[in-house]
């Protein structure tokens, strides 16, 4: 299990954890390798709100309704020793334990029940084996081939056919059953998706201008908001490379300093991608946030992959299902600076532009999966091109033309200015107000300007 290091590794080169390779392509990426045998205290990872003290439920394992002796006895000889032991316990090591799945979910709603203030924010896993008509060893099957819950139900049926074997019939099947019976909604009311934003994470740009520019009305969250899709274009210099960089540090920040303490994905079609530049910007917020991880730890975890090709570009992608599905929560972001120099380089004259756009389309909507699916944002920067029929005004618009323009949720046109100073304004966006800022580039990275 990846975890993010937040304090500077005080063990020697040798006792780190060993590193596996994850191939994408002609392209390898590195992730930390999960430990063979993990410990108790690994696989009770806290699914609820943390109690401590007189806050943790004072019962008995046995009076929990549907606990018997036998249970209880499997359940201590797995050091779970009171009901919050057991709301934290992943279904894996509950299993593991001898415990069925179906009783483990029921004597957790129980403990719910029994008491509801305490763990009223409680989820329990979902899981394959959930849905009706697939039992453990189908659930084993498909899992070997890559598909969790999740991956069924966000993933067309086409590729569920051609991908993982499943038959068309058993994949509506499968998907119909995910939304109406375990997710218990088909159709929900505007005032719950109003819900839904408002306590979405974000994590900052690192810069007050910037999350100001991006905050929702009535709102102080700015920055990145997770699940959605960002698209920043301009002309070169015109700081696009620059907040991608950032944003792979910020996204590694803790809450309280403005981060979400992930993991960040770096696909770098253009060469753009600079150790050197991620590490004065960390210093910059060491100096002044009081941060301590290390520029090397915050360089470990940004998986990097450097595309070269658009058809390595979509493999890049589509991996990225895999790793996401292997290692879940572990990541926040990924960048993909620029979404369109392969294609553009690639698929030249209008001959092939209806191709082009097709399978640019295509991959779009594989990045749109991912930030759906994994729960991660999405931000790509994008080039762009003079428009010599527009006589007035500024000429400069996006490559790429209206698939993209659709695809992505918020739109980032972003131009020089003075000196350091570059000007970002909201060129699109269904909640955002067109607005623009202004957010200087330095040897510290992405600031806001001086007075």
């Amino acid at each position: 299990m990846i975890v993010p290091s937040e304090k500077t590794e005080k063990t020697d080169e040798k006792s780190r954890s060993k590193r596996k390779r994850v191939k994408t392509s002609t392209t390898d990426v590195s992730v930390s390798e999960k430990e063979q045998s993990p410990s108790k205290n690994e696989d009770l990872v806290s699914s609820s709100t943390d109690l401590k003290g007189s806050d943790i439920p004072q019962i008995s394992l046995e009076e929990i309704p549907g606990v018997g002796p036998t249970t209880a006895q499997k359940l201590r000889a797995g050091d779970i020793n009171d009901p919050h032991q057991l709301m934290k316990a992943k279904l894996s090591y509950l299993e593991s334990l001898g415990i069925k799945r179906p009783l483990a979910k029921r004597i957790r709603a129980s403990v719910k029940e029994l008491f509801p203030e305490l763990y009223h924010d409680f989820e329990e896993e979902l899981s394959l084996e959930d849905i009706e008509g697939i039992g453990p060893t189908t659930a084993k099957a498909l899992r070997e081939k890559g598909l969790s819950l999740k991956i069924l139900e966000t993933t067309p049926i086409r590729e569920l056919e051609e991908k993982y074997g499943l038959s068309a019939t058993l994949a509506q099947k499968y998907q119909n059953y995910i939304r109406q019976y375990i997710r218990g909604e088909i159709f929900i009311d505007g005032l719950t998706v109003l819900r839904r934003q408002e306590v979405a994470p974000t994590f900052t740009f690192g810069a007050k201008s910037l999350d100001q520019l991006t905050a929702l009305p009535d709102d102080n969250k700015g920055g990145i908001r997770l699940s959605e899709t960002y698209e920043f274009f301009g002309a070169f210099r015109s700081g696009k490379s620059q907040i991608c960089h950032q944003l792979c540090v910020t996204v590694q920040l803790p809450e309280e300093l403005g981060g979400i303490g992930t993991k960040a994905v770096f696909v770098d079609t253009e060469g753009t991608f600079s150790p050197t530049r991620i590490k004065q910007m960390v210093e910059r917020f060491q100096r002044e946030y009081g941060w301590e991880k290390s520029y090397e730890d915050v360089l470990k975890d940004i998986l990097y992959a450097r595309a070269y090709t658009s058809d390595h570009q979509q493999a890049i992608a589509a991996k990225l299902f895999e790793v996401f599905n292997e290692y879940p929560n572990e990541f926040g972001v990924v960048v993909v600076d620029s979404i369109s120099a392969h294609f553009r380089a690639e698929f030249a004259g209008r001959g092939t532009l209806a191709e082009r756009q097709q399978i640019l389309n295509y991959h779009l909507s594989i990045l749109h999966r991912l930030a759906d699916t994994f729960g991660v944002a999405i931000v790509v920067t994008n080039q762009v091109q003079a428009n010599p029929a527009q006589f007035f005004g500024d000429p400069t618009q996006a490559v790429g033309g209206n698939i993209i323009g659709h695809w992505a949720r918020t739109r980032v046109y972003l131009r020089k200015s003075k000196g350091e100073k570059r000007i970002a304004r909201i060129f699109d966006s269904p909640v955002l107000p067109e607005n623009e800022t202004i957010f200087a580039i330095t040897q510290d990275g992405v600031v806001d300007p001086e007075e």
